[in-house]
């Protein structure tokens, strides 16, 4: 009998070894997999190795990073959203945010992009994030707060070789604008809803300074020094004695 229990112990001992040796061996070979299939540009194959890799590792994986990156470089923004998630469920890590904030603004989610983008601001002071917060707020008619946050930003270094499209002269033309040129156009646009047209046409010229083929900030000009006028017109000052 005593004979059985030490049988028993011993096969369960090195059952467990065996598990865990296996174990060991299979996270090695899908590790090698996904490496494999990174050098081949296999994304899908990479992915699922990922997949099994988590599996494998449990909860403390640091893989689960890498599935993020892997669906926000597919555009899979939905999958990407939950993934990063979860991961931010367990620890606030920046540049998953950013994966997060991206994410919410492809999915058409301003207003919680834009929650995001805040986060990411107080944590993070760069031009072009407090431009990109900025750009979200003026769509949903937060201009004032757009006005804020760009403002902010004004003293900041900004990026000397980052470049926005905006439409160009011809249907289907587009340009590609110096970051400090689309900064000022948005700052332009911002005022101009505050009604605040004098610091509009202001804002306007610094961006023509910075890219005089500017189009779409010569547009914007003209229609304010039009609109003017005619406000003007309409209500003229009285005379001076």
């Amino acid at each position: 009998m005593k004979n059985i229990l030490y049988l028993i112990v011993f096969l369960n001992f090195y059952s467990a070894i065996g598990q865990k040796l296996y174990k060991k061996d299979l996270l090695q070979l899908e590790k090698q997999i996904y490496h494999n299939a990174l050098k081949n540009y296999d994304v899908d194959a990479a992915k699922n190795a990922v997949y099994h890799i988590i599996e494998l590792e449990g909860k403390q994986s640091t893989f689960l990073d890498t599935l993020a990156y892997i669906y926000f470089n597919q555009k899979n923004y939905l999958s990407c959203l939950a993934v990063s998630d979860k991961i931010l469920q367990k620890e606030e890590k920046l540049p998953i945010m950013e994966l997060k904030a991206v994410s919410l603004e492809n999915l058409n989610a301003t207003k919680e992009a834009i929650d995001v983008y805040e986060k990411i601001y107080k944590q993070k002071k760069e031009a072009a994030i407090a431009y990109k917060l900025a750009e979200l707020q003026q769509s949903l008619k937060r201009s004032a707060e757009a006005y804020t946050t760009l403002k902010s930003a004004e003293k900041l270094p900004f990026p000397e070789k980052t470049y926005i499209t905006f439409p160009g002269a011809k249907k289907g033309e587009v340009q590609n604008v110096p970051f400090k040129a689309a900064y000022y156009n948005l700052l332009a646009l911002t005022s101009y809803d505050l009604h605040n047209y004098d610091m509009a046409l202001k804002y306007f010229d610094e961006a023509l300074k910075v890219y005089p083929g500017f189009f779409v900030a010569k547009q914007n000009k003209q229609a304010i020094e039009i609109m003017k006028k005619k406000l003007e017109s309409k209500n003229p000052e009285p005379n001076k004695q």
